[in-house]
């Protein structure tokens, strides 16, 4: 009869005792349940990075006509790529000015040294 309501587990050959798990199912619905809950609130909060409101903020002040907001957007996107055209293009030349006085550099120490060693001019 034990065995049929529940688990029975065997202690030795003559014992057996009865585990109830009905409570154990509702225990774990209402783990399931929770976690449910928990991905659902997930699901709806907000994870945008922020552009909206920045966005929102930039254009508040400006009429609601679309074409004028966009005029703005191309406007802030030609300034802000040119800024960053400007800053790389100060960076390239920095760097490929210093790689070509280092590769002067080391031309010139070689050429200085093949001639004070000799083998620069052909000897006759």
């Amino acid at each position: 009869d034990l065995e049929r309501r529940g688990l029975c587990v065997v202690i030795n050959q003559s014992c057996c005792s009865y585990v109830a798990q009905d409570r154990w199912i509702e225990k774990n619905l209402q783990t399931i349940m929770d976690r449910a809950k928990l991905l659902h609130a997930v699901t709806l909060d907000d994870t945008h990075w922020g552009f909206s409101n920045l966005w929102k903020k930039l254009t508040s002040w400006l009429p609601d006509l679309g074409w004028l907001k966009q005029l703005f957007v191309v406007i802030l996107t030609v300034i802000i790529s040119g800024i960053l055209i400007c800053v790389f293009l100060k960076c390239f030349i920095w760097c490929s000015k210093s790689s070509c006085d280092s590769y002067l550099e080391w031309k010139r120490h070689q050429l200085r040294q093949r001639v004070e060693s000799g083998s620069y001019f052909p000897r006759a």
